[in-house]
């Protein structure tokens, strides 16, 4: 009996080569991924390694991750993405038996590359990140890593955070997505722009009767 391959789900079994899944194939489970989907990967199952050379998309509850191309390894639930990075939160994650929000408002995470801990959930980001959140909210650092077990985005690095109106720079900055508490180090700024007072009116000048 040839080996096959399910198109939805990856059937892990002891055959003991490598495998090319290809036309539109997706896979499950692999980096602590619920599912991710691409034209085409290599994924040896015997000792977990694999390789998707093309776009790709992985999901799982609350996040779902796309770039340009991957490779990492299943079984340590490793996977480092390249190109065009986009990391985007939006629902509530099971945490041990209890619903507790990924983050309290949707966020977005783009940058050139990312490293993801499946097992720890962390999401280091390098190059050009930037980070926006719904309300208003914009980050940007040369580094940062979002931590979905602790709802905490350490930034480092040129860290420019922006909440409205309101500017704060720094070295180091971290951010607590589910709470907005910020903690900076590090040549702190704090930019506010200065309300300007209202305009005193002036009394209309009366004409004098001729």
């Amino acid at each position: 009996m040839s080996p096959r391959v399910n198109v939805a789900v990856v059937a892990v079994l002891a055959w003991g080569l490598p495998f090319a899944v290809l036309a539109q194939s997706a896979a499950s489970n692999i980096a602590g991924f619920d599912r991710i989907h691409t034209d085409k990967i290599n994924f040896n199952i015997n000792n977990g390694d694999f390789t998707i050379p093309d776009a790709f998309s992985a999901t799982r509850q609350g996040t779902d991750v796309t770039a340009d191309r991957a490779n990492g390894n299943s079984k340590t639930k490793i996977l480092h993405a390249d190109g065009h990075v986009i990391v985007h939160q939006n629902q509530p994650v099971a945490n041990r038996g209890k619903a507790t929000d990924l983050t309290q408002r949707p966020s977005t995470l783009t940058c050139d590359k990312l490293d993801v801990d499946g097992t720890r959930k962390l999401y280091t980001a390098t190059g050009n990140m930037h980070f926006t959140q719904e309300g208003g909210r914009d980050a940007t650092s040369d580094a940062a890593v979002l931590n979905d077990a602790t709802h905490k985005l350490h930034m480092e690095g040129h860290v420019r955070v922006k909440n409205g109106e309101q500017t704060i720079a720094a070295d180091v900055l971290d951010y607590d997505t589910q709470s907005g508490q910020l903690d900076g180090n590090g040549n702190v700024t704090i930019t506010s722009p200065v309300e300007s007072p209202p305009p005193i009116a002036r009394p209309k000048r009366r004409k004098l009767p001729i």
